[in-house]
């Protein structure tokens, strides 16, 4: 214990024991050590004394104004510059040993992270992805306890990292960097990545972010962590000169292009379908790491489509770097699968079924636009969450409009908001004629069911892999692939 106590710099109580350590008074339990930090809205100290009722042996925290007298509650004053050491003593891990390929976008972030994932783990290392879909540990599954957020804060990291129980070489962590912990710093103290990715940038989140301008400048931070290999999407270089680290020559980034062959890294689809694709990547100027692979040229095949998961792979290759490919062959990476969810095509049945994440405007029309030539006619359903930027929601009705057949406007987690304040909302604006709106997700799958012929797609758009609608403060269980097997079992 003395240890913990010379990096704080307090003395425990006597007879004091620490089983656990969190910020997040959700998560105490007997004898944890309660951290309590600033938080989005409010201070984690406001929270101290809760948390010593539910069982807590210690609190410490940063708030200069908290009045509270109690030999268990101690103020450190530079708490968040020595959490990162606390941690690492206390689970006897050093995280910044491990090597880091993260990936930020306002669409693909996961998909790239769970490939890079995959070609890592059949490269035989040791691997972790984290993100949206979970958490998963070379080939298993992990339960974890930690948020639902897309990007764990640093407290929630190391119990992933531990519960992986991993004491040999480094660990490669694939992971999603959302634009909120990005801007909310949640992975402050991690001091190096392997790889940075920036895939795109569209409109998004801007009921947190307010303007356009903020979402980019949450998006360019993850470049400001010192990392080897810096990726972004060409026609985002525009914004590089507003951001004044970028001049530091350290901090190169290397652009990646299917349309100018004399982007930094450039690939190109040869042949693309449902079932197989072919691409391949001409290297013109590496990342820092991978100087001896200019002039490379290398050819891949996989079963992955459209043309923007195959976007989504050249990042998580280029991120990993070329050493296990070969010039010589056409490397085959028919093992990669897509997220659940992800422009996914439901296999066995009777009709063409895709699922997809798309979420937002762009998300929305991409996909569509992506997939409409394999098709005669598509008919989309989707939805808009409550509780969310609610200028989006005309713009994703219209992306939807312009790029399908037929529209199915349903529910998506209408959290506090009704399905008819959601569907005004959409409605401004936008021609209704090719529109049904149908409040229950399922009678609205169901009923899209109908309207498919053999050459025809039923889109599900917005839920992707996920288990439940939140309504009202509750999860309801629901699940659109359950619903597809019950349609055509």
């Amino acid at each position: 214990m003395n240890e913990l106590e010379d990096i704080l710099g307090i003395k425990f109580p006597s007879n004091c024991e620490v089983s656990s350590v969190t910020n997040t008074s959700k998560k105490v339990k007997k004898d944890s050590l309660f951290f309590g930090l600033q938080g989005i809205n409010e201070h984690g100290s406001n929270y101290a004394l809760e948390a010593l009722n539910l069982g807590a042996s210690l609190v410490v925290h940063n708030d200069k104004n908290l009045k509270i007298s109690n030999k268990k509650v101690f103020y450190v004053k530079d708490l968040e510059n020595i959490l990162v050491r606390f941690l690492n003593s206390f689970y006897k891990i050093n995280i910044n040993d491990n090597n880091f390929f993260t990936f930020t976008g306002t669409n693909g972030k996961t998909s790239s992270a769970f490939l890079c994932h995959q070609l890592l783990t059949n490269m035989e290392y040791e691997s972790i992805y984290i993100g949206t879909i979970g958490v998963q540990h070379n080939n298993e599954q992990l339960q974890t306890s930690y948020s639902s957020n897309t990007t764990p804060d640093i407290f929630e990291l190391f119990e992933i990292v531990h519960s992986c129980n991993w004491s040999m070489n480094s660990l490669n962590i694939c992971i999603e960097i959302s634009s909120h912990a990005l801007d909310q710093k949640r992975l402050e103290g991690i001091h190096d990545f392997y790889s940075a990715s920036i895939l795109n940038i569209e409109d998004d989140h801007l009921d947190y972010h307010n303007n356009i301008a903020s979402y980019i400048d949450a998006k360019f931070k993850i470049f400001k962590i010192n990392s080897t290999a810096r990726l972004i999407q060409e026609n985002l270089l525009k914004f590089k000169n507003q951001f004044k680290f970028l001049e530091d020559p350290n901090k190169k980034l290397t652009s990646i292009s299917s349309t100018n062959r004399f982007a930094d890294i450039f690939f190109k689809i040869k042949n693309i379908s449902l079932k197989k694709s072919e691409f391949y990547i001409q290297i013109n100027n590496p990342p820092q790491n991978q100087e001896h692979e200019k002039g490379k040229k290398y050819h891949f095949k996989c079963n992955l489509f459209p043309e923007f998961n195959i976007s989504n792979l050249i990042y998580s290759i280029c991120s990993i770097g070329f050493d296990k490919f070969s010039e010589d062959i056409v490397n085959d990476l028919s093992f990669l699968k897509l997220p659940t969810g992800r422009s996914e095509l439901i296999k066995n049945i009777s009709a063409n079924v895709i699922v997809d994440y798309a979420h937002n405007e762009n998300a929305i029309k991409f996909f569509l636009n992506s997939i409409e030539k394999y098709f005669d006619n598509l008919i989309a359903v989707f939805g808009c969450g409550g509780d969310r930027d609610r200028k989006k929601r005309s713009k994703m009705l219209r992306s939807a409009i312009e790029n399908s057949s037929k529209v199915i406007f349903t529910s998506d987690n209408l959290r506090n908001e009704t399905f008819e304040q959601i569907f005004n909302d959409a409605k401004e604006g936008n021609k209704l004629e090719t529109v049904i709106a149908i409040e229950n997700r399922k009678e609205a799958i169901l009923q899209g069911s109908k309207m498919i012929g053999k050459k025809d797609c039923l889109v599900i758009l917005g839920k992707g892999h996920e288990q439940f609608q939140e309504k009202e403060g509750s999860y309801i269980k629901y699940n659109d692939f359950e619903v597809i097997d019950e349609i055509y079992s």
